[in-house]
């Protein structure tokens, strides 16, 4: 998969929970924060791809489409 390099600030609490988690873990910054985004990620795309389900809604189709124009 293809990276793609973001720059961000967070809360120094925050990265303090982070930093101490790599300390105790051996792990670095950036794969724990990979991890996290990775997991919210997959979370969010789980709770859409049920939403559409539910709504019958096909992000797919066009807006043409969906109305019954063609």
């Amino acid at each position: 998969m293809a990276k793609t390099e973001v720059r961000f600030e967070i809360d120094s609490g925050d990265l303090a929970v982070i930093d101490g988690y790599c300390s105790g873990t051996g792990k670095c910054r950036t794969e724990v924060i990979n991890f996290i985004l990775s997991e919210w990620s997959s979370n969010q795309l789980h709770i859409s791809t049920l939403v559409c389900r539910v709504a019958g809604v096909n992000p797919m189709v066009t807006e043409k489409r969906r109305s019954g124009d063609k």
